[in-house]
């Protein structure tokens, strides 16, 4: 199959005239199916056979640039190591540090939908269909915090036929499970996420496991190979489990929204994870059908404070807001999209902004690459390039709501959070060094906002004012 997805991606590339060493942001073939085709399924179509062709190419040891299409998307390494040394790498650790104490139900996570559904990570039929280009660890490595993995029960060439956990984009067991053939099994898929894991100790990942097991085995073999798989090399478990006494009437331990990423690392724990409340699989996977929401009205997404009229900020306060994408060719030809519907459909940089002023706790993207604008598009501190410390030693909010580098004896009012959670500014400027006193008089804290939503709230209070905030994380 694999030499067969080559020869049509460079076929594609020849009937074009284009080189394929073609600029990463310059795609003909996109650009001239979006203006042309009054569905989004042929261009969507035309992608899928290109970037399964880049990888094969890339996989035959030839340079990236030698294995760039006319069409899809680039997974290129020069763009993966650019941005571990980018300021937006930086600012994203930043925040993560941050959020790292506020309970789940503020906390943001940047996450990936349908994470292990790429080409990259073996040549399969629905991985052909892809929803990545990037393995898990190249996910993790640019700054994703959550992953989704969907396991299945169903008859497995890698079982010798028999039913067995299949990490498959297919359908669900009422279906048959159509669309898994040769799919990896849950323990092969496992590892590599706890080898990142086990090099960043100071991480924690949400894990969401979507479910279309629906048989009592296959719940016991997940959790088997969730507790086989999740370790680390002294054996203890990297797993957040469960405490079975908050067990509910459903047969699962929701996922409590009050504790926070420190808990879970104080816990000596990594992963948390979350799906369908199920009693099989209780004892590894917190349930969150009650304590999240997903996907309202993304082509309606609005900025601060307007955000998504689909939901209310009670349920911003209350739950999680998860808002994901589907790049497929299946979906856009089961919806029958137009390109500009598919296009509104997608998580842009511009929403991402949005929805990250708004407090969306939880991304689900599709195609993720460092360098394609939603990663910065999620950096709700620092200015780009900041922090600068040529520029002095403090930190300004400025009338953008960004944060940047200033000299620490330039007076300012100073942000400061009341005790009912309200920003207010003193009511004199002051110098840096004195902006935790001047909060204390008001009988406040001088603390930073660890969220893009409390962001956007001190830039309401603030008004026309630049002011000093508290950067430390």
């Amino acid at each position: 199959m694999s030499r067969t997805i080559t020869a049509l991606a460079c076929a594609l590339a020849a009937a074009l005239a284009i080189p394929s060493a073609a600029s990463a942001a310059d795609k003909p073939v996109d650009d001239a199916c979006a203006q042309n085709s009054p569905l989004a399924s042929p261009c969507v179509g035309a992608d899928k056979v290109a970037e399964a062709g880049a990888t094969e190419c890339r996989k035959a040891g030839a340079p990236d640039d030698s294995c760039v299409m006319p069409a899809g998307h680039d997974n290129l390494a020069a763009e993966r190591a650019a941005y571990a040394n980018s300021w937006v790498h930086r600012a994203a650790q930043f925040q993560f540090r941050l959020g790292n104490s506020l309970p789940l139900r503020d906390a943001q996570w940047l996450g990936t939908h349908n994470s292990f559904n790429s080409f990259a990570n073996g040549e399969t039929p629905s991985h052909l269909d892809s929803n990545q280009q990037l393995t898990l660890a190249q996910q993790l490595d640019s700054d994703i915090r959550s992953l989704e993995i969907d396991v299945h029960w169903t008859p497995s060439v890698h079982a010798n036929g028999a039913n067995a956990v299949v990490v498959c984009h297919g359908r669900g067991p009422d279906e048959q499970n159509a669309g898994c053939t040769t799919e990896p099994l849950l323990p092969d898929v496992l590892p590599e996420i706890a080898t990142w894991l086990n090099g960043h100790s100071d991480q924690v990942v949400l894990l969401y496991l979507e479910d279309n097991l629906d048989n009592a085995d296959g719940y016991a073999q997940t959790v088997a190979a969730l507790e086989a798989g999740l370790k680390r090399p002294d054996g203890s478990s990297l797993i957040f489990h469960p405490d079975a006494a908050n067990t509910t009437a459903k047969g699962c331990v929701n996922l409590p929204l009050g504790i926070s990423r420190d808990d879970v690392r104080a816990a000596g724990s990594q992963v948390v994870m979350v799906g369908n409340c199920r009693g099989g699989w209780a004892s590894d996977v917190f349930g969150w059908d009650d304590v999240h929401v997903e996907s309202g009205s993304t082509p309606g997404y609005k900025d601060f404070p307007a955000c998504d009229a689909t939901y209310g900020p009670d349920v911003y306060a209350s739950e999680l807001v998860r808002y994901y994408e589907d790049s497929t060719w299946l979906s856009a030809t089961v919806d029958g999209e137009s390109p500009s519907d598919h296009s509104a459909s997608m998580l842009s940089p511009a929403k991402v902004a949005a929805m990250t002023r708004c407090g969306v706790n939880l991304f689900g993207f599709d195609q993720l690459l460092p360098a394609d604008g939603r990663l910065e598009a999620s950096v709700w501190s620092w200015a780009k390039d900041q922090p600068d410390p040529a520029a002095g030693g403090c930190t300004v909010q400025g009338t953008d709501g960004r944060w940047s580098s200033a000299a620490c004896g330039a007076k300012h009012p100073a942000a400061c959070r009341n005790a009912a959670g309200a920003w207010m500014l003193t009511p004199k400027a002051v110098g840096s060094s004195a902006a935790a006193k001047a909060c204390r008089a008001q009988g406040a804290a001088f603390v930073p906002p660890r969220s893009g939503e409390e962001n956007s709230l001190l830039r309401t209070a603030a008004g026309n004012a630049v002011v000093w905030v508290n950067s430390a994380s």
